[in-house]
C-alpha cells in the first residue's frame, strides 16, 4: 500500500522541462532582467544548485552541469544606470538547439530581430531587453539577456 502512495506522490510531481534553454529563459532571465522576479523558485525547480559566486554575480549549475547560469546587476534604477545580465550557457546541443528554443520565444513575446545580424549571431530586442545567442568553436553555447535603463529609454 505504501509503495501505491509513493508510486501516486511521484507521478504527481511536475514533469521536468522537455526545453530546458526555453524553461531558463521564460522562467528565470526574463524574469530577472526585467525586475519581475529574482527568487530561486524556479532555479530550483529547474534543478539548479547555487555554485561559489564569481566577481561577476551569482551563479548556479544543474548537478550534472549540462547548464551553467550567471546573475548580475550593476547600478540602479536612480542612477539611470541599471543593468542587469542573465546569462546561460547550454553544455549540450549547440547553437542550433539554443535558437530553435529562444526564436518562439522572442516572436511570441514582441521582440523585434536585429536584421544587420547573421543567423550565427542572432539578437533581439524589446523595452530595454536584448537577447544574443552564440557559439564560438569548440564552446557551449550561450544565450545572454540583458537589461539596461539606458537602451530602455531610447
Amino acid at each position: 500500500m505504501l509503495a501505491l502512495v509513493l508510486a501516486a506522490a511521484l507521478a504527481a510531481l511536475p514533469a521536468p522541462p522537455t526545453d530546458m534553454t526555453r524553461s531558463i529563459l521564460t522562467d528565470v532571465c526574463l524574469p530577472y532582467v526585467t525586475g519581475e522576479a529574482d527568487d530561486t523558485v524556479a532555479l530550483e525547480f529547474l534543478g539548479f544548485l547555487m555554485v561559489p559566486p564569481t566577481a561577476e554575480g551569482r551563479m548556479y549549475a544543474t548537478e550534472d552541469e549540462a547548464y551553467l547560469l550567471r546573475l548580475s546587476t550593476t547600478g540602479t534604477s536612480a542612477d539611470g544606470n541599471l543593468n542587469r545580465v542573465c546569462v546561460i550557457q547550454a553544455r549540450r546541443g549547440g547553437l542550433d538547439a539554443a535558437r530553435t528554443s529562444v526564436q518562439p520565444v522572442m516572436r511570441d513575446q514582441g521582440f523585434a530581430a536585429d536584421a544587420d545580424q547573421s543567423a550565427d549571431r542572432p539578437i533581439w530586442t524589446k523595452g530595454g531587453v536584448t537577447v544574443s545567442a552564440r557559439q564560438n568553436p569548440g564552446a557551449a553555447a550561450v544565450v545572454r539577456v540583458t537589461y539596461s535603463d539606458l537602451d530602455a529609454g531610447l
